[in-house]
């Protein structure tokens, strides 16, 4: 079906010797034989776009615009060209079908029959779409479809080959008609748009294409290339012989409708126009059959009417009895042709496909989605690397002012609530059919609303990402001066700023890397350390014993400052389970297929990870806690001092993973700042600009590492600021609105809750 379906879109009843006329010989090949060659690439560019975002199918041509000019700008710039071509075009065939019925009826009745108006044939011609158009789908007018395109094939036949026995005429001229320059460049620019409507049907190509099946090993492109190739053969046995044979026997005294200027045999051009009028009626049908869609669509999702039957009977009559009319009103054939074609076919036939090649060109450079080959271990070590930060260092901290019953009871509690939620957010990404929520803001878009959704997540997500690279920032110079005093007690004291800048270049070296697959052996480093400096720091201080006058009740000697500690060490914990914010961007580079969906891979993933979090998080935390009781610095680390080369070898290990660490939150960064520079701004994607935004992003968490380096209260404010929504609460609004999209009162609900959430964090963080 894709290829005679393809052929019908393609094979206009247009005036192509004309065309060759007005333009003369060299032009006129030229023109001919590029525009075959172009729109045939075009075509192809179109069919492999149709599936070329992965889980996606662009079943729609202005789909595909929204893709590449964005959500409302691409209806705005495609629906109205698109509509032009489809509702003109269906103009331009009931004018033709009239016509070519009325030549029929001039050639078998000369005599004795009394000459009727054009109007009437129209009429007749309509009266067939009156019923066909009530055909559902593209796939039940695949019997008229066929019939057309055989039809297109006989009758363009016929054409040259009536000419042929017709013979070159006498006294014939091949020099342009017009006698001014002004008509002869209004003719030739009227005869490329006859062109561009000979070669018209991509703007219907992804709808013929949405009605092939398709998976990932037999893609709808395979067949539907396959179609347009030996459509478009077809194509040139119709289009050339025509146009050149018909041009050389009549030259330019030749008619806008070819089978005008011929008169005999006369059975033959009557049989002739009797398959135009078979054609166009499938013609019609093909180019109707958007259109309908499109109106259908505003009806029942717009204007929220039901789907019935007798609604759509209604629509489609009131379209074919609104071409009808403005057909009898303009039947100018020749020039709608050229108006038609130079208005609306020539750029969505010629320059569509630009945007869209540009726009997925702009999607493989992107960190998020330019690499989808991870495997599920990627996704362990990622996790690991996210969540196992510098907060478990923090933890027995946290423990002692919590205490014993609340701190055991927070700790396994964020534990089992925050796999859960993972497990929600690992479910979520594939949970719209045929999309991938491959970013954070992407959910909250869904669950919130386009706007609201971003106004919503993203400061969060960025005050979770910026602020932990602000806090490694700091960790990692912290670490590296605990190691430099360590090993060099006798060493002159440097400061905390020099360390920070230090930790600060590796990252002006690593920043560059392009995305999450490539920082991969980085993010496994990272995830072995953090394994190694937790086991360290649990068996050190198990080795260094409980501390004589060790007491494990509340620091703080007032209540005030004992909630002000207790709320301070739930930001902390929060901090600790962090990574809920990156595991849709870490999914995001997991291939997915319908057989094989990401969340297989990514939740094996994600349950080694939490496994390795438990054995990080429980033995820091208890011992470390059991040890030192209240006393206990902010980093363990900070508390441990022998034996010196374990203690320096692990405050070494968190500098390794807080690398990683670092990379693995600023890649969503990049992402945002890229996205905006490159969608938005309309910078060109190079290696300059890559290279300039992320210095400038490093330069920025180094330069208020330095500024602000305190590293206990960053945990606290940022875990109960931002990380407790993003890492706790948002998935469960997320969550519930599938079940009731559009209502206005899940609506209400997510931002309700939304208001306890944030009202919960601002308490966390500031009480």
């Amino acid at each position: 079906m894709p290829g005679y379906q393809s052929l019908l879109q393609e094979t206009q009843n247009g005036g192509t010797p004309l065309s060759t006329m007005l333009q003369q010989w060299g032009p006129g090949v030229t023109v001919m034989v590029i525009s075959w060659i172009i729109t045939l690439y075009t075509l192809w560019q179109m069919v492999e776009m149709h599936e070329m975002v992965p889980g996606k199918r662009f079943d729609r041509y202005h789909e595909l615009g929204q893709h590449a000019f964005g959500e409302k700008l691409g209806l705005y710039i495609v629906v109205p060209q698109q509509l032009i071509v489809e509702v003109g075009v269906d103009i331009v065939y009931m004018v033709t079908g009239g016509r070519s019925l009325q030549k029929f009826h001039e050639l078998v009745c000369k005599k004795d029959c009394h000459n009727m108006k054009l109007t009437y044939f129209i009429m007749i011609f309509a009266s067939v779409h009156f019923v066909l158009s009530h055909l559902p789908n593209l796939n039940s007018i695949s019997g008229v479809s066929l019939a057309a395109a055989v039809m297109s094939l006989s009758y363009s036949t016929i054409a040259w080959g009536a000419s042929i026995n017709k013979g070159v005429q006498p006294d014939v001229q091949y020099g342009y008609r017009s006698r001014t320059s002004t008509g002869t460049v209004f003719n030739f620019f009227s005869a490329l748009g006859d062109v561009a409507f000979a070669y018209a049907g991509h703007n219907v190509v992804l709808e013929i294409q949405a009605t092939i099946p398709s998976t990932p090993e037999k893609p709808s492109k395979g067949p539907m290339w396959k179609g347009v190739v030996v459509a478009y053969i077809v194509v040139a046995i119709c289009y050339f012989p025509v146009a050149f044979i018909g041009y050389y026997v009549y030259g330019n005294s030749v008619e806008d409708n070819i089978l005008i200027s011929l008169d005999k045999p006369v059975w033959l051009i009557a049989a002739a126009n009797i398959f135009v009028v078979i054609h166009v009626i499938g013609s019609y049908q093909i180019y109707a059959m958007p259109v309908f869609d499109m109106i259908e669509t505003v009806l029942v999702k717009k204007l929220k009417f039901k789907p019935t039957w007798y609604l759509r009977f209604i629509a489609r009559n009131v379209y074919v009895a609104f071409t009808m009319f403005v057909g009898i009103t303009f039947p100018f054939f020749g020039g709608l042709l050229g108006f038609f074609g130079g208005f609306a076919f020539a750029p969505t036939t010629y320059f569509e496909n630009y945007r869209s090649v540009e726009q997925k060109a702009i999607d493989d450079w992107l960190p998020i989605t330019s690499s989808r080959h991870a495997k599920w271990w990627y996704a362990a070590f990622h996790n690991v690397t996210a969540m196992v930060g510098a907060g478990v260092l923090s933890l027995p901290y946290a423990m002692a002012a919590l205490g014993w019953g609340p701190g055991v009871v927070v700790l396994i509690l964020s534990w089992i609530i925050t796999l859960y939620t993972l497990w929600q957010m690992v479910e979520m990404h594939e949970m719209v059919p045929g999309k991938r929520f491959d970013r954070y803001h992407e959910l909250g878009q869904y669950a919130f609303g386009e706007k609201l959704g971003l106004y919503i997540v993203v400061p969060q997500q960025l005050i979770c990402e910026v602020g932990v690279n602000i806090v490694y920032m700091v960790t990692g110079g912290k670490s590296l001066k605990k190691f430099h005093e360590t090993v060099c007690g006798s060493c002159k004291q440097i400061k905390t700023t020099y360390f920070i800048m230090i930790f600060a270049s590796v990252h002006f070296v690593l920043s560059h890397l392009p995305n999450f697959n490539s920082i991969s052996g980085i993010s496994l480093a990272a995830a072995v350390m953090s394994l190694t400096y937790s086991t360290i720091a649990w068996t050190a201080s198990i080795h260094k014993g409980v501390q004589e006058g060790v007491e494990y009740g509340y620091r703080a000697s007032t209540t005030s400052g004992t909630v002000f500690n207790f709320f301070t060490a739930l930001g902390d914990v929060a901090f600790a389970y962090a990574g809920h914010n990156v595991v849709l961007e870490i999914q995001a580079t997991i291939p997915s297929t319908p057989e094989r969906p990401s969340k297989k891979p990514m939740w094996k993933g994600v349950l080694v990870a939490y496994f390795i979090v438990a054995l990080c998080y429980f033995p820091v935390a208890l011992i470390g806690y059991r040890m030192f009781g209240n006393q206990v610095q902010d980093n363990i680390l900070l508390s441990l001092e022998k034996p010196a080369w374990l203690i320096a070898a692990a405050n070494m290990f968190v500098v390794i993973h807080v690398i990683g660490s670092y990379q693995i939150y600023a890649m969503p960064v990049f992402d945002m700042i890229e996205t905006v520079l490159v969608k938005k701004l309309r910078f060109k994607p190079s290696i300059t600009l890559r290279f300039i935004s992320r210095n400038i992003y490093v330069a920025c968490t180094m330069f208020v590492a330095i500024t602000f380096p305190f590293f206990g209260g960053l945990l606290g404010f940022f875990g109960g600021f931002a990380f407790a929504p993003t890492t706790y609460f948002v998935s469960r609004p997320v969550n519930s609105f599938p079940a009731s999209c559009g209502s206005q009162s899940v609506n209400q609900e997510n931002l309700a809750y939304l208001g306890s959430l944030i009202g919960f964090a601002l308490l966390s963080a500031f009480y």
